[in-house]
Order: C-alpha cells, then structure tokens, then sequence
C-alpha cells in the first residue's frame, strides 16, 4: 500500500477498538450497572462485549489510570470503592476548581452562553418536575461543563473533566436524597444570575458554596448511614 501498511492499518483499529471499549466501560461504570467494589471479570466482559480480553485489558489499563479502577495486588482489578475522606477531598478539589471556573467565566460571559446555560437550567427543570435522577445528573454534568468551556482554558476543562469522572461514582447518588433536586436546582439558578452579573468574585463565591453544600449533604446521609458505597 502507498500511505500505510496492513500493520499500520491493523494498530489503528485496535486502539479504535479499544477507545469504544473503554466508553463503553465506563459508562457501565458510571451508570452503576457496574457497582463501586465490584471485581472486573475480563472474562465475562469478554463474552458481553463480544470482543477478545486484549483490548478490554487495555480499556481497563486506561481507567485504572483515570482513577475509575484500581488494582488489588493478587486480587485483580475492581471498580473504586471511595472512602469518606477521599469524598470529602474530592469535593474540596471540585470546590476550588468551580470556584475558578465561575470567576473566568463571569469575566468572558456572552449572551450565546448565556442562552447555552439557560437552555440546561429549563432541562432540568423539567426533570426535578418528573423526579428523574438520572437525566437530571446529565443535564447537571453538560451545565456544569459549559461553565468551564466559557472560560476557555483547556487545562482546566481537562483537570475537572478528570474529577468529575471520579465524582460520578457517589455524585449520581447524592442526587437520589430526598429534597435534593430541587435544591440543587435552585443553585444552578443562582449560578446563573452570578455569572451573568459579571461579578467574578460573587460567581467565584457562589459555585464554590453550591459544590461544599452538596458535599455536606452527601457526607451527613453517609455518617447517618442512609447510604453507603
């Protein structure tokens, strides 16, 4: 062949293959249909998946190395089970980080964003409305990840990118506590009104108190023993 050889070709396809197996873990991972704690069957997924254990073993290489999974030595590979002080560090990080994010963003705020950021806030409207969880963390992760992209720097879209991922496992519960739609709509509003404000320090102020607020939420049901992971 002129451009590539079969070789070529052929290593092209298996990281294709592998960047589909590895969305497609985790997703399962994130969706809960794989539980925190649970042990990775290459195997089973195998079977499920329809593909050989190479490329899974290399998907579940690269989300141990996000910080999705982790390896027990003589165990195997499981999906993170988080402890409360890794929660709580986790939220501490996403705090500082949505506080920059609101700060950046109420400085570069246009009315496209503005348009951008309403639309989420009316989606998620109507899902409190419904009492869907689910869409409404969706909605929630694309709200907040428009937040970032107004600000437009990279580095800090790919850092909260990496967080959030492993908020995920405990973040799309903490939404399922009674009351707690609602109330998180009413901030998402409030971040709204700050940003458009243009007052940095208020926007600044306002994202990092909705993402401790969360955090006091989630770890009060978690000492209460309401939930566990």
């Amino acid at each position: 062949m002129n451009e590539f050889d079969i070789g070529e070709i052929q290593d092209f396809q298996n990281r294709s293959l592998v960047g589909i197996i590895f969305r497609q873990l985790e997703g399962m991972i994130l969706s809960g249909k794989i539980q925190p704690g649970e042990r990775i069957n290459e195997s089973k997924l195998s079977n499920l998946l329809g593909v050989s254990r190479a490329p899974i073993r290399e998907a579940l290489r690269l989300l141990a190395s996000s910080g999705i999974l982790e390896v027990r030595a003589n165990r195997g590979m499981f999906v993170r089970d988080l402890q409360i002080d890794e929660v709580a560090g986790l939220y501490d990080v996403r705090a500082a980080l949505d506080a920059l994010a609101g700060e950046r963003a109420a400085e570069r705020v246009n009315d496209e964003h503005l348009r951008v950021l309403n639309s989420w806030i009316r989606e998620m409207a109507d899902y409190v409305e419904t009492g869907d969880s689910d869409a409404y963390y969706r909605a929630n992760i694309a709200f907040h990840a428009a937040i970032v992209e107004i600000t437009g720097n990279a580095n800090l879209l790919s850092i909260y990118g990496r967080v959030c991922k492993q908020m995920s496992l405990f973040r799309r519960i903490s939404l399922s506590l009674p009351g707690q739609l609602r109330l998180s709509l009413q901030r998402h509003k409030k971040i709204v009104e700050a940003i458009e404000s243009k007052d940095s320090a208020k926007a600044a102020s306002v994202m990092r108190n909705h993402t401790l607020g969360a955090k006091k939420a989630l770890l009060c049901a978690i000492r209460d023993k309401k939930m566990s992971f």
